[in-house]
């Protein structure tokens, strides 16, 4: 139960933890560390537990109960507050079949990055701001957790004049294809408007679009990532996935199908509950977001602790679903859950939920389950590594340098 608490000091009973050093607090452990700093202090502390982050006073919240209760009182106690089409896929696939080898990594963030971009926000760009966009998409990533420092050489540094840069991009390419109005956009970019109770300026649909392609390239990619990984470890999952495909006429390849693109409609995919499986079971052992994060707007008591107001939290998705009570075996890939009757209480907060639940849940789910469908019936593949190690900040990706060799299926 979550009380309100605005008599008491709100320092008061806070949860367990270490505030660390002052100004720095934790974050060079953090930085240094990634989402091992929160293991550790998960497995020491429990599920709620304070530090002091990039300037921070934070407060990390995991717990299926509790993630349901938060994200339900979005806007009411929390706020957000972070740290400051179908033909490109078939496209791609097939250039990914007549190389040697595929770097894995920077091949899928293009990918996803221009499919944001043509998709989301209707801009169709010429490679150079293609390939501009991507390295300044890239510098953000890297530099996402860093020490608030805006001074050069440093982390934040970069990833403000990497944003600047990128804005000034969006601005100059909104100017060339004449473009004035909300309406003359994706209705995605309404949908934001909306939620950001915004009326349209142009500094607002700059950082609209920002936003959308950051989201969805960056998360997708790093999903599509992790769809390969697993994949490329259960062949059997590959084989189910065929059988499924095949039973609906959906297996052949699409150069001896006609009709490959006009069948694989949203409504199709949705029926092929084996595919959906996969797709979960992939975004619940690997969320491309680890955590979300909230600014406190009013003190309250969780489980007897009080979180304070002005404070940040975040709600830890990734260590949610892998202390799933109700699992025995929550680290392993097993997509079969998935199809049993109670699979509807297991934790699944990929896409957060409550009022901020991601408006970009559809979109994600049909390029998926597209990407995975597509990688079935058009090849087969192998990657450098049979057990790739992955990091998981601030997206999903291998660690070393990835690459895979795709050949063309034949039926």
């Amino acid at each position: 139960m979550i009380k309100q608490n605005s008599g008491r000091d709100c320092t008061e009973n806070l949860p367990p933890g270490q505030m660390g050093l002052p100004i720095l607090g934790e974050s060079l452990q953090f930085i240094y560390k990634k989402a091992k700093f929160f293991d550790e202090r998960r497995n020491k502390h429990g599920h709620i537990y304070k530090t002091h982050l990039f300037g921070n006073p934070t407060i990390r919240i995991s717990g299926k109960k509790n993630l349901e209760k938060l994200f339900a009182a979005e806007n009411k106690l929390l706020q957000s507050a972070y740290p400051t089409s179908v033909r490109t896929i078939i496209d791609r696939i097939y250039d990914w079949c007549r190389s040697s080898q595929v770097t894995i990594f920077s091949e899928l963030h293009s990918m996803f990055l221009e499919l944001a971009s043509v998709s989301l926000v209707s801009m169709d760009m010429p490679k150079s701001e293609k390939t501009r966009i991507q390295t300044l998409y890239h510098e953000i990533t890297d530099n996402l957790f860093t020490l608030p420092i805006n001074l050069p050489g440093f982390g934040f540094h970069k990833a403000l004049k990497a944003k600047e840069e990128l804005n000034n991009l969006f601005r100059n390419r909104i100017k060339r294809d004449g473009k004035t109005s909300c309406e003359q956009f994706p209705a995605i970019l309404e949908t934001f408007y909306k939620a950001q109770n915004s009326d349209f300026e142009e500094d607002d649909l700059v950082n609209g679009i920002f936003e959308l392609i950051f989201n969805a390239g960056e998360t997708i990619s790093a999903s599509a990532i992790c769809v390969l990984c697993h994949l490329s470890q259960y062949p059997r999952v590959v084989e189910k996935l065929r059988d499924e495909l095949s039973s609906v006429d959906l297996l052949t390849p699409p150069e001896e199908n006609n009709n490959d693109v006009v069948n694989l409609k949203p409504e199709v995919l949705n029926k092929l509950s084996y595919l959906d499986c996969v797709y979960k079971e992939i975004l619940r052992i690997s969320p491309a977001i680890g955590g979300s994060y909230r600014k406190v707007l009013q003190t309250f008591e969780l489980e007897g602790y009080t979180i304070p107001k002005d404070w940040t939290v975040v709600l830890g998705i990734r260590d949610t679903h892998q202390t799933e009570t109700q699992l025995s075996d929550p680290s392993v890939f097993y997509p079969e859950r998935w199809l049993d009757d109670d699979s509807s209480k297991l934790s699944f907060f990929t896409f957060a939920s409550g009022p901020r639940r991601c408006p970009g849940k559809g979109y994600a789910s049909l390029v998926l389950k597209l990407f995975i469908v597509k990688l079935c019936q058009q090849c087969d593949f192998t990657l450098s590594e049979k057990n790739p190690e992955m990091v998981a900040m601030p997206t999903p990706r291998p660690k070393n340098n990835l690459t895979g060799k795709f050949i063309s299926r034949k039926v």
